[in-house]
């Protein structure tokens, strides 16, 4: 009987060879001290790996692993399942160097995600709910052998990744702390190999969303665990369960790991666009917002490095993501209100608005289905103020001035509520 395959634990000598081979094949990325920092007791640094050529640091693993196998992967060709961004990053090094690459991605990716795939000459299927999904069909239709897997989990794509730890430390010797988003462990494992070693009292911590946290779960558990997928912002980081060897990688050396709201998510994507001038994912902003969550204060005063893993949001993804931030951040509101049914009873209410400096994004009128006074019109309003402390003033100036005034809940978990 033939003994279980043992995962593989990735070493620092891997990652200086993947540097080696994927020198001058990829982006060299920025770090960057970020504006929030004046804003927070934090110093907080940006490693910018949004801004590869295919918007992800997974161009890292599959350049590292099509260059280390090249003449293999030229002749049978590469099948990648992916929730895009490995897909992504194989199509277009797939193109560079002359590699068929089959993208595997799961039926509700968005269009232009696929689009792009193909347009850089990858072969593209779509099929199942999730990229676990992706996984199970590959090997299903390669049963043969015949062509290549690749996932993130591959101890060449995770050497790849780890350059982002090498160039990190370079960049920053001075770093404290790096903050990694988790989708299967790939990145936050070889980038722990790679800082450790580096600095060995650099701390290095992974941050995953609450709805799909399957690396706490492992990690509580002891061995990898499957959790169900449930749709969320950080679509990027939604695998069901951690890689084996990045688990193996990780276990008892890992520093902290962080959990982190869907609605401080959101509003990192727009503090990155706003004050960064930066398009990052929600997957990608994930360990910026573990720190505008809270989650570390023991990092104050500390030189901390979130990386920011990728961009790859497409238009109405992205739109859907800023008003979700705006909503949980209190600077889009939205209230149902009952003004006199008159000449000014409108104009009374929009004076209120503009008084707190609040603009009017919405606005509607309910004149049939209204139980109280006949003499009444029930408004809904959607209007956008400055910030938290902009919402609050208008919510006080409204309530004193309409007393039966309903302002809307968003669902985010109850600590997060503004009411």
């Amino acid at each position: 009987m033939m003994e279980p395959e043992r995962p593989h634990i990735l070493t620092f000598n891997e990652i200086k060879q993947a540097a080696e081979r994927i020198e001058d094949g990829i982006i060299h990325t920025p770090l960057c001290e970020a504006k929030i920092s004046k804003y927070m007791d934090y110093n907080i640094y940006l490693k910018c790996d949004n801004l590869q050529y295919t918007g992800s640091c997974s161009e890292r693993g599959i350049r590292n692993a099509f260059v280390a196998l090249n003449d293999e992967m030229s002749e049978r060709g590469v099948i990648v399942p992916s929730n895009g961004n490995m897909a992504l990053g194989a199509a277009y090094q797939g193109h560079l160097l002359n590699i068929p690459v089959t993208a595997i991605l799961p039926e509700r990716c968005p269009p232009s995600l696929s689009q792009r795939c193909a347009e850089l000459g990858a072969h593209v299927v779509l099929v199942g709910e999730t990229v676990e999904d992706a996984v199970s069909y590959a090997n299903k239709t390669n049963r043969d052998g015949s062509q290549i897997i690749l996932t993130s989990d591959d101890p060449l794509v995770m050497a790849g990744l780890g350059t982002v730890g090498v160039e990190i430390i370079t960049q920053l010797p001075e770093t404290d702390a790096v903050i990694v988003p988790v989708a299967s462990g790939g990145l936050l494992a070889a980038t722990l190999v790679a800082c450790k070693k580096l600095k060995c009292t650099c701390l290095v911590y992974g941050a995953e969303c609450a709805k799909v946290p399957k690396m706490m779960k492992a990690l509580q558990s002891g061995y990898p665990v499957s959790l169900p997928v449930i749709p969320n912002i950080a679509q990027g980081l939604s695998s069901a369960v951690v890689g084996e060897n990045a688990f193996a990688t990780i276990r008892g050396r890992l520093d902290r790991m962080l959990v982190v709201d869907e609605a401080y998510i959101a509003r990192a994507v727009i503090n990155v666009l706003e004050r960064e001038r930066l398009v990052a994912d929600g997957a990608g902003v994930c360990a910026l917002a573990a720190v505008m969550q809270g989650l570390v204060p023991e990092l104050r005063g500390k030189r901390a490095v979130c990386v920011i893993s990728g961009g790859n949001i497409d238009s109405g993804r992205l739109s859907r993501t800023i008003h979700r931030g705006l909503g949980v951040s209190g600077r889009l509101m939205r209230f149902a209100v009952p003004v006199p049914d008159h000449c000014k009873g409108l104009e009374i209410l929009a004076e209120a608005i503009a008084d707190k400096r609040a603009v009017i994004k919405s606005f509607g009128t309910e004149q049939i289905w209204v139980h109280s006074d006949i003499g009444s019109t029930w408004a809904n309003v959607v209007v956008e103020t400055a910030n938290e402390e902009n919402a609050l003033a208008l919510k006080e100036h409204l309530r004193n001035l309409y007393p039966t005034i309903k302002f809307a809940v968003f669902e985010v978990d109850e600590k997060h509520k503004m009411r």
